[in-house]
């Protein structure tokens, strides 16, 4: 997937903000998509796996039904607002938590932050209280091996908003729950608001994650 080119052009325009003190030791977590059968976690700390008997219906605003998924994977696709389904479908939750639209992904690879902006992993942030499209530079980010076997530069992007969490803390996008897992990265870090280059981390085994039928 070709993003290099946009991501250059988005890494041009960055809003000058001063950070608050706290982002000398800021909150980091990680967020992803929740896949249909595969392992996750709950908000708890609990393992879960998302199959079982399926019996809830994701519905569209207007009554369609899109897929029945199990409990589990129902209200974990609610706690996130995405999630994605065997079949390769990525869906969003619509104007309330019971309604989800069927994202096209030509348009939207892996998914949208707020105000309907793309998201990209290892790229985009979630936070509450800085401006969309800040570019950040966490310096324990920068040389870190990613489990795509790619080096991060430690540069970073606002592009999306928390509902779990006030100010003071970035939610950094890892795509996968099996990537986090692989991570190991600090509860806490050091943010500064930076010029600096985004990179397309991207892999074609993340591609055949988003639309594998396996």
């Amino acid at each position: 997937m070709k993003l290099l080119q946009i991501f250059s052009l988005l890494g041009l325009v960055s809003s000058v903000v001063c950070l608050k003190s706290c982002y000398q030791k800021a909150a980091f977590t990680q967020y992803w998509i929740p896949k249909e059968g595969t392992k996750d976690m709950l908000n708890d700390g609990k393992v879960v796996t998302l199959t079982g008997p399926a019996t809830y219906s994701l519905k569209t605003s207007s009554g369609k039904l899109i897929q029945k998924v199990s409990k589990i994977t129902y209200q974990k696709f609610q706690m996130e607002g995405t999630g994605l389904l065997k079949s390769g479908k990525l869906v969003n939750v619509g104007d309330s938590d019971s309604e989800f639209v069927v994202l096209d992904q030509n348009k939207h690879p892996f998914g949208l932050g707020s105000d309907d902006k793309n998201i990209y992993p290892f790229v985009s942030v979630a936070s509450n209280d800085l401006r969309q499209g800040t570019l950040l530079y966490i310096k324990a980010l920068d040389g870190k091996t990613l489990p795509t076997g790619k080096k991060h530069n430690g540069c970073v992007r606002v592009d999306d908003v928390g509902d779990s969490f006030s100010g003071c803390q970035l939610d950094f996008f890892v795509l996968e729950y099996a990537y986090y897992e692989k991570l190991d990265l600090p509860e806490h870090v050091s943010v500064v608001q930076k010029s600096c280059k985004l990179l397309d981390y991207t892999t074609t085994a993340m591609d055949a994650w988003m639309g594998s039928t396996a």
